[in-house]
């Protein structure tokens, strides 16, 4: 429905083409600011990829620890978010799953564990905030995720 009207306002700009030399057609176009979402690939932050066994090795005093499955729909779905806070806020770091993950429905467990043997995930997508070298928080979803994230920027920006 949203493409159909985005071209129902744009046959205006094309006939107006026709009638002058153009400059109200481009002040129009400018206007309606058009959004084209940008479908990122993980490639674009391979600097920030690292393995289960990493994620304490970091140097820095807060970071987060994003874990995901190329096969996870929900992943798949939370992708071009994620990378695109990656790349924004440089502290969110990436385990691609693997035979190392520990899944398991007891993650408070995790909270204030100082490696990766005492951390275990809900599944994909994941993520956990790692503060001093001690896990702080561990959440699982994608909305879950977003709120974390949405919540740092928020934080950032005052």
């Amino acid at each position: 429905m949203k493409n159909v009207l985005k071209f129902l306002l744009m046959i205006p700009l094309f006939l107006l083409t026709s009638c002058n030399g153009g400059n109200e057609t481009e002040n129009l176009i400018k206007e309606i600011n058009i959004n084209i979402p940008i479908d990122h690939s993980y490639s674009e932050i391979a600097q920030f990829q690292i393995t289960w066994s990493q994620m304490f090795d970091i140097e820095s005093e807060s970071y987060f620890v994003y874990f995901y499955s190329e096969t996870c729909s929900h992943c798949v779905d939370l992708k071009n978010f994620i990378i695109e806070k990656a790349l924004e806020l440089q502290t969110i770091y990436f385990v691609k799953s693997s035979n190392a993950d520990i899944l398991s429905e007891d993650t408070i467990s995790s909270i204030n564990a100082g490696n990766s043997s005492e951390i275990s995930i809900l599944g994909y997508p994941s993520m956990i905030k790692i503060e001093n070298y001690v896990c702080i928080k561990n959440v699982a979803g994608i909305s879950q995720i977003k709120s974390l994230l949405n919540w740092l920027l928020i934080l950032l920006s005052n």
